[in-house]
């Protein structure tokens, strides 16, 4: 049986450390700064809502689904189809800013 790990000698670096010297952090700071405000906003808002409304429109099919929760599971569906909606919107908005 091969074993994938021989060919590794012991002087190389792991893969997973981080290098002190290449961590990125300047190539972000640099990527932000060259970010507009207004391209930040929306992308985070969008990103936030993005991810609320695909958690509660899931979470609450699965309370209508599984526990028969009809007003609770119901009102949660909604507002992730708001936020998702609301996503739509704000994408549709930085678009015809630009």
């Amino acid at each position: 049986m091969i074993n994938p790990l021989e060919k590794l000698e012991e002087d190389d670096p792991s893969p997973f450390e981080a290098d002190s010297d290449d961590d990125g952090s300047e190539e972000l700071q640099e990527a932000f700064s060259e970010m507009s405000r207004e391209t930040l906003l929306a992308f985070v808002s969008a990103l936030l809502f993005a991810h609320v409304g695909v958690m509660a429109t899931g979470v609450g099919l699965l309370l209508v689904a599984f526990n028969g929760q009809w007003l609770l599971g119901g009102a949660i569906a909604v507002g992730g189809i708001a936020a998702l909606a609301l996503t739509g919107w704000i994408y549709r908005w930085y678009e015809n800013a630009k």
